[in-house]
């Protein structure tokens, strides 16, 4: 029978050491022990040098991958990170003073791969040191650097000579190489590329942007907040607030000053909860958990949820909410031919299926049981059995919770 959302079997006696683990990564632990990112500078050959702190890339992260390119070129390499845990992707620009210039050579194959994987480039200058680079398809772990060969250049390195060597071909060599970004066809000569300058940030606006996530896939969170018919008769927006938070504050005065037309706002206080009704404010972090895939990480408050006339959970707004785009989603949740899909995405794609996936309650029960929340689970069970009962693992759910309450019995 499953074992919670791991989904793999348990281990000795009445332990899960699959799903302890998956519940201590979705807690915010870390395989590599939340060590910082290092960056060790090479002394020409001679030592390695710990500058971690100075250029500022060492973060708390649970990096996996590393690359390389010049996205703002500017003619430096900037750097990308992906890590395991949020955010998942870090961009770090490359702001340190050109004191040097560069070359960046472009290289496009003709007689092989048009890539020109595997070519080698040597840069010589006119006192005798040498640079090489290779092109490589990966550069590290699940990552890519730019393809484009770059080289850092003394302020007194002039008129270089550049040895290409193309995979199977004959070696191709440039004369009179000087500073600056080319593109070149495997036998022709250098094509230079126009350089952006020094790139610009613009002013921090003062209004964020919304975060806002439109469910794909609706989730029943009528039993589970114990809401009525009653409190249905419009849409609802459940938004958890705390005392000291500014945009609380702000948010719930201009809902005072221009309430939102057709929804019902039930304002929820973390502190109260905690004091007069914690199970609450539990069901509330569970929520917003399994639709995150963390657990009880402190919420950055205000956060809502906009709550159809079905009962079905439908947006989660986090920080004050723009009241065009509450207005926007009303209209959108209540209508009945919807494309779900493209609705909740920020982009524009292709589907490779032809129909929206259908929410799987079944996964937040696990998360119920999980939590030790049976008597919730029991009610949320029995207010979806039509759903859930068409779910060919229900039998087993039934069986787990069966056996989690024979287990609390005296």
């Amino acid at each position: 029978m499953p074992l919670g959302n791991a989904g793999i079997g348990p281990g000795l006696g009445s332990s899960d050491p699959a799903n302890q683990l998956q519940r201590m990564v979705r807690s915010g632990s870390s395989f590599s022990g939340n060590e910082a990112h290092v960056v060790f500078l090479n002394e020409k050959g001679a030592n390695f040098k710990d500058v971690s702190s100075i250029t500022g890339l060492d973060y708390n992260d649970d990096g996996r991958a590393l690359c390389m390119s010049d996205w703002d070129q500017d003619g430096d390499l900037d750097v990308w990170i992906s890590n395991r845990n949020g955010p998942q992707i870090r961009y770090f620009r490359n702001d340190i003073p050109n004191l040097n210039k560069s070359i960046i050579f472009s290289l496009v194959g003709k007689t092989c791969n048009r890539d020109a994987i595997g070519a080698q480039a040597v840069l010589r200058s006119k006192g005798g040191l040498s640079q090489m680079r290779t092109i490589t398809a990966g550069s590290g772990f699940l990552s890519q650097s730019t393809k484009a060969l770059h080289f850092g250049m003394d302020s007194n390195d002039k008129d270089m000579e550049l040895t290409i060597h193309w995979p199977g071909s004959k070696i191709q060599k440039v004369s009179n190489v000087r500073p600056g970004h080319y593109v070149i066809e495997q036998g022709s000569e250098p094509k230079a590329l126009k350089i952006n300058g020094s790139f610009k940030t613009n002013p921090t606006p003062k209004t964020e942007p919304v975060d806002r996530t439109l469910l794909a896939q609706v989730l029943p969170i009528k039993s589970i907040f114990s809401l009525k018919n009653n409190d249905l008769k419009n849409p609802i927006l459940l938004s958890m607030t705390r005392n000291d938070c500014e945009q609380c504050d702000y948010q719930k005065k201009s809902w005072g000053e221009n309430p939102p037309k057709g929804l019902t706002i039930k304002i929820l206080n973390s502190e109260e909860l905690s004091k007069n009704n914690p199970e609450i404010l539990e069901l509330f972090q569970l929520t917003y958990d399994h639709f995150y895939e963390v657990i009880n990480r402190p919420i950055s408050t205000p956060v809502s949820f906009l709550v159809s006339t079905k009962g079905n959970l439908r947006a989660i707004y986090r920080g004050v909410i723009d009241q065009n785009t509450l207005l926007e989603d009303l209209l959108l949740i209540e209508e009945g031919n919807l494309d779900l899909r493209n609705l909740s995405l920020p982009f524009e794609g292709i589907w490779a299926s032809k129909s929206n996936p259908t929410a799987r309650p079944l996964n937040f029960v696990e998360d119920l049981l999980d939590a030790g929340k049976l008597s919730v689970a029991e009610s949320y069970i029995a207010s979806e059995k039509n759903t859930l009962i068409q779910d060919e693992v229900f039998p087993m759910l039934l069986e787990r919770l069966s056996a989690l309450k024979k287990e609390r019995r005296p």
